[in-house]
């Protein structure tokens, strides 16, 4: 029989998952031809999956010598030798893979992701050198791709992250560099700023920029024991280092002379930096990490001590802001304005200085002109840069010669604050509010939506509970809402945040998606330092509805696939609930 036809027929059997009846064809079709190139690869596949991967490699450098101008020989032999725990030989193969098939992006991606790996573990041996060569390697790679996907894309953050990781600045710039190929097409490479800068601590960032400063201890929310009784083992690490958090200091810098690159918003994270002659930086928040191909700034993650910046100057408008104004980062996320941004003015309520200066922020929504107006900020104060700029003006270079910059403040430093700032503003008279609250988000679809709401809300209309939608209410209401709740029940979502203002005997109750409350979950770190610290806080995690396979990667994405809520399980926590008041 002809050669080709026994491996047609060979393939057919490997597919279906028959490997005796292939390997028997394939060893047939060698015998005719020796020098079969489909053959050797195929019968090396069928080796190594068959318990012998020392035959099967053989096989498929047999396979490669006939003909090395195809990838899958390459590919295969990499994940073989990794399979086996030797990488190096791995990489081997994929380097010779991709110099063989420089087209191949399949190659390329294992090749550069190979690479990277053995960056960061040359940094876990301290072993600079080979992490720069490794690092070298892959930004090699990752410049020579014929086509970009968004794999080989995003192993530019990681690059970016691990070359500051391992002090090699030069490799991160020259990282950004390529990068700026695919996120800014239409704007010279000579038209781009690229610099690596400094992360320092508040006080830090003071002393290394020469900023006159004022920096004292702030009270910090004590950590409850039914904290560490409510919240799984896993999260307990995380209740641990809130005492540590807490003991951060506060302050406030004077007479900056700083520049301020305000990029696009990234849901929750923050894009405004704050640089002094561009050599340092202020680490805005523990957990600032910002990617993106809109955001101008790359490769700040959690331990960092640098950070690597480009700024595309014809996308960028420059405001010079010569007079004395105090800044503060901007998001238009309510959690986030709340418990990061809002707390960050303290400062103008302990230093004479700041209590009268303007305050520079981004895009100012009503919700946040109420709760600047309830520390005692008034309208006439805050300056919009969204105004001044234009609804086009959103990415800026602020250029300050006499700013107020406030320190970051933790989240229990934070969380002590507001209860005292906003629950002193309460108004006494204000008539009998429900006591047990249902804030359902059934109204703002599609985002954080129970898909039994009505269920929900039938099942706790039998506790005593009112149904409210938060979006009727504004922020002084929100306040006192839940200020003299039992028992509030709420999905997840920003509002989640005004559990700071309840009863420390009280409870709330987190309806939540399957993201949530798992060891290997992406929100520990947010659960275990901001949920912890007032009243009681329970969580029911519920079930996605619809097709898995239309869920997105990102978490944030996830947040808006409606779930079901098992009832019975509600009604045991409730009922917990009633029982401890």
């Amino acid at each position: 029989m002809n050669p080709t036809d026994l491996v047609t027929r060979a393939i057919a059997h490997h597919q279906a998952g028959q490997l005796g009846e292939a390997e028997r064809l394939y060893e047939t079709a060698l015998c005719l031809s020796p020098f079969d190139f489909n053959a050797l690869h195929c019968l090396g596949l069928v080796r190594w999956r068959s318990g012998d991967p020392q035959a099967g490699a053989a096989l498929m450098q047999r396979a490669v010598a006939v003909n090395p101008f195809f990838d899958a020989p390459f590919i295969n032999l990499g994940n073989l030798y990794r399979s086996l725990g030797q990488p190096e030989t791995a990489a081997g193969f994929y380097e010779r893979g991709v110099a063989a098939n420089p087209g191949s992006v399949p190659l390329r991606e294992l090749y550069c992701a190979q690479a990277l790996d053995f960056a960061l573990a040359a940094h876990h041996r301290n072993d600079v050198d080979s992490a720069g060569a490794w690092l070298r390697t892959a930004l090699l790679g990752l410049a020579g791709a014929p086509t970009m996907n968004q794999f080989l894309y995003d192993l530019f953050e990681r690059h970016i992250r691990i070359a500051l990781l391992t002090e090699h600045r030069e490799l991160a710039e020259a990282c950004v560099r390529v990068k700026n190929r695919y996120d800014f097409r239409a704007v010279a490479e000579s038209d781009i700023d690229i610099f690596t800068v400094d992360i320092h601590e508040f006080p830090d960032w003071c002393a290394a920029a020469g900023l006159p400063a004022r920096i004292w201890q702030a009270d910090a929310q004590p950590v409850p024991q039914t904290a560490y009784d409510e919240y799984p083992a896993y999260l307990h690490c995380h209740l641990d280092g809130l005492p540590a958090l807490g003991a951060a200091p506060v302050g406030v810098a004077f007479d900056a002379r700083i520049e301020v690159i305000q990029g696009f918003y990234v849901k929750d994270n923050f894009e405004s930096f704050i640089l002094a002659d561009r050599r340092h930086m202020l680490r805005e928040s523990q957990d600032s990490v910002v990617n993106g191909a809109t955001v101008p700034l790359v490769g700040v993650t959690p331990g960092l001590v640098s950070g690597a910046i480009r700024l595309p100057r014809p996308l960028y408008r420059v405001v010079d802001i010569p007079e004395p104004a105090i800044f503060v980062r901007s998001t238009p996320n309510y959690w986030h304005f709340m418990v990061d941004v809002l707390p960050m003015l303290i400062a103008c309520t302990r230093i004479p200085e700041a209590q009268d200066l303007p305050v520079i922020l981004f895009d100012v929504r009503e919700y946040q002109y109420e709760m600047l107006e309830l520390i005692g900020i008034r309208r006439e104060r805050i300056v919009d840069m969204r105004h001044t700029l234009g609804q086009e003006g959103t990415f800026s270079l602020y250029r300050f010669d006499r700013a107020v910059v406030p320190s970051p403040v933790s989240y229990p430093v934070a969380y002590r604050w507001l209860r005292e700032a906003m629950l002193g503003r309460v108004r006494p008279g204000r008539g009998p509010l429900p006591r047990r609250v249902f804030l359902s988000r059934r109204n703002s679809y599609p985002k954080h939506r129970i898909a039994n709401d009505a269920a929900v809300g039938d099942l706790l209309a039998a506790y005593g509970f009112e149904v409210v939608p938060p979006e009727s209410l504004n922020v002084l209401e929100t306040i006192e809402l839940v200020a003299q709740a039992e028992i509030v029940v709420s999905p997840i979502g920003a509002g989640t945040s005004n559990h700071v203002y309840l009863p420390p005997n009280a409870t709330w109750i987190h309806l939540n998606n399957p993201d949530f409350f798992h060891p290997e979950s992406s929100w520990n770190i947010q659960m275990g330092t901001q949920a912890t610290l007032i009243g009681h806080f329970s969580q029911l995690t519920g079930s996605f509805t619809g097709d898995s396979v239309d869920y997105s990667d990102r978490l944030v994405d996830r947040l808006d696939v409606p779930v079901d809520i098992d009832l019975a399980a509600l009604a045991r926590l409730v009922e917990e609930a009633i029982a401890r008041l």
